[in-house]
């Protein structure tokens, strides 16, 4: 993971959260919100609205362009971004709310959560 500071992963992490709920039907942003800390959940739908549909995401590089696009005019592009925030929540929360985390990824997604237990 290269991230230095609190001011470039705090909005990292917020950009994949966001980007993420926005890939999602409401039904999983919810159960995803509810497997969270309760100040990383409030960070999660922070802004969001019951209404706002999933957008079409047809792949894991869609999406990270999409977080990329994000963070862009203030950080330097971390490659790997995605998938250390799903680290540090695989690795911070309990398997069980890490097991249904994983679960209500979209399909294309999949493939970025940690594999094995923390």
């Amino acid at each position: 993971m290269d991230v230095r500071t609190t001011h470039q992963s705090g909005p990292q992490m917020r950009a994949v959260m966001h980007e993420l709920r926005r890939s999602m039907p409401p039904e999983d942003v919810v159960t995803i919100a509810n497997q969270l800390p309760a100040l990383e959940r409030g960070i999660f739908l922070q802004d969001w609205r019951l209404d706002e549909g999933p957008i079409d995401l047809p792949d894991a590089d869609t999406f990270r362009a999409r977080v990329y696009e994000r963070v862009k005019a203030h950080h330097f592009r971390v490659e790997s971004l995605v998938q250390d925030v799903f680290w540090l929540w695989n690795e911070k929360l309990d398997p069980a709310r890490s097991d249904r985390i994983s679960a209500a990824l979209p399909d294309c997604l999949k493939s970025l959560w940690p594999q094995g237990s923390p």
